[in-house]
């Protein structure tokens, strides 16, 4: 089964999304809030205050990498140190920068609450604690759901498993409608102490990846056989244009309230869509190039947050001529400062400390350059 290069490109428009989001609306000292007579700056946090449902699309690529890369052979305790493998080495990493966040009287820093981010626990099911960088939710809620979707895949049946998947999926996202009526926003927040916005969206999306991974496998040999016919090829042309477009304009342009469900169905076809390669754009954006930029995505989602906040606060805080005089510039800085840091991480931290941990715990593996 060849690589499905394509997913790299709606996953750096997801990962864009979210930066932008961040940058512009997630606090106090976000550029909006921090320059309200910017009017740029105003107008960009309207435009991606829809940012956040990117992550919807992560869970269910990350689900659909999960059912397609499968085997029964691997245990629950090397599923479990394969995970942590890929994923702890650039949060470790991040802490250390709030940790430095911390010395320059910037960022608050707990030690319990970061180490228990860093063993990826921090919202196992439930939002436990909260660290100094408090996007890292979403790795937590991605270990916890992938979790249980492995244990699902291999101890229950095969002709029973997508059932309860099925079932899964419809129980989180019903509950997520019920609790907050189909707004996806505040993940760190439990009800009742028992559900957790970011865990039910994890279980929610993963669950949708995994069917149409399961789908895929099942059905691999007649999706590769499949030729569409010239109205056929119009038609798979025209809906994927349409729908990358909707999303495109979810993510990235202001537009009222609506069921965040309307988002994760959307971008669930597309995303098979891109999965089946039949149409010009799947096929176009299935290239080498958006694997180059899939390749840094994860180091920067997990680092972005301290350096935008350490960035904003120790230098535009203090000199904020230069931003109203330059606004675009200063976001261009920041954008690339998060860019350069995470390339850093990736190279430095992620790919290094992968290689050794997986020689010393999986030496069966030869890296684990593996899809999240």
């Amino acid at each position: 089964m060849s690589k499905i290069k394509n997913i790299e490109f709606l996953r750096t428009i997801l990962l864009f999304s979210i930066l932008m989001l961040h940058i512009f609306k997630c606090a106090a000292w976000s550029f909006a809030p921090m320059f309200p007579d910017i009017h740029l700056y105003q107008v960009l946090e309207d435009a991606f205050a829809k940012g956040n449902n990117g992550v919807e699309g992560f869970f269910i690529i990350a689900g659909f990498l999960l059912a397609v890369t499968f085997k029964n052979s691997t245990s629950v305790v090397n599923f479990i140190k394969k995970k942590y493998i890929r994923l702890v080495p650039p949060i470790a990493f991040a802490a250390i920068l709030c940790f430095g966040g911390w010395l320059l009287n910037i960022m608050y820093f707990k030690l319990i609450p970061n180490i228990v981010t860093i063993l990826l626990l921090n919202q196992f099911g439930i939002c436990w604690t909260v660290s100094s960088n408090p996007v890292l939710w979403f790795t937590s809620a991605l270990f916890a759901g992938l979790f249980v979707y492995f244990c699902l895949l291999k101890f229950i049946p095969q002709k029973y498993n997508k059932y309860l998947i099925i079932f899964l999926v419809i129980l989180g996202y019903s509950i997520l409608e019920f609790l907050q009526h189909g707004s996806f926003a505040r993940p760190l927040k439990n009800y009742y102490f028992i559900f957790n916005i970011g865990f039910l969206r994890a279980i929610g999306g993963i669950g949708l990846g995994c069917l149409t991974g399961i789908f895929y496998k099942e059905y691999f040999t007649k999706i590769q056989g499949f030729l569409p016919v010239l109205k056929q090829k119009i038609v798979i042309n025209l809906t994927e244009i349409l729908l990358i477009s909707f999303i495109i304009w979810w993510l990235m342009f202001p537009h009222s309230s609506i069921n965040n469900i309307v988002f994760v169905i959307a971008f669930a076809v597309l995303f098979i869509m891109f999965v089946i390669k039949k149409g010009f754009l799947s096929n176009f954006f299935d290239n080498e190039i958006c694997v180059l930029l899939g390749r840094y995505q994860y180091s920067i989602y997990v680092v972005h947050y301290p350096v935008f906040k350490v960035f904003n606060i120790g230098v535009w805080k203090n000199y904020p001529d230069i931003v109203t005089a330059h606004p675009v510039l200063a976001v261009l800085i920041t954008m690339f400062l998060i860019v350069i840091f995470g390339i850093f991480s990736y190279h430095f931290v992620e790919v290094p400390c992968a290689d050794y941990l997986t020689s010393k715990f999986l030496p069966e593996k030869s890296g684990i350059k593996e899809n999240k």
